[in-house]
């Protein structure tokens, strides 16, 4: 609900203020975010091709617990490499590097450094295997479902999913659920 309420509040600053605010952060191709990106500091982050997040996550690149002692704000560069998966509820602290190829599970809090080819989760995230043991542990317990044509479509032209291309995921993966 809390971030909930932030979002509605940033898109109400953002539309409906006279001078209004332009959010500049990068990033690459096949960007499906559903992630709060720091509106103070955008311009400090950086993030690659193919990354998809989850809701409630945040990426941000400030840090206002030291405005009390020095007046200032911390602020470090985050940058986000290619093929990322950011969980729900997690944060991405100011300062870090996330490699490519990389998952971070839900509600991790990302303190340090994320190395290409791996899976992290936790607060704060830590190792916890590379992507390649990850994707065979989820082909050994037969998790993995097929993403049909239209949603792959959308992805891949960075739309938001529409709601029959949903539909027909759900029902397809239910009935593939069932079969197994």
């Amino acid at each position: 609900m809390k971030i909930l309420l932030k979002k509605l509040l940033r898109h109400i600053y953002i539309n409906f203020f006279k001078d209004k605010v332009e959010v500049k952060y990068k990033h690459g191709k096949r960007f499906y975010s559903n992630t709060l990106i720091d509106t103070l500091c955008p311009q400090f982050i950086e993030i690659g091709d193919n990354f998809v997040s989850a809701p409630g996550s945040l990426i941000t690149a400030h840090d206002a617990s030291t405005f009390l002692f020095t007046k200032k704000y911390r602020i470090e560069k985050i940058i986000i490499g290619d093929n990322v998966f950011l969980g729900a509820n997690s944060v991405v602290l100011p300062g870090v590097t996330i490699g490519n190829n990389v998952i971070i599970g839900a509600g991790s809090i990302v303190t340090k450094d994320i190395p290409s080819n791996s899976v992290v989760a936790g607060n704060p995230a830590k190792y916890l295997c590379s992507v390649e043991e990850y994707m065979s542990k989820c082909n050994k317990k037969n998790v993995l479902y097929d993403v049909p044509d239209e949603l792959m479509l959308e992805f891949n032209e960075g739309k938001k999913f529409s709601k029959s291309s949903v539909e027909n995921f759900q029902r397809r993966a239910l009935s593939e659920y069932l079969n197994r």
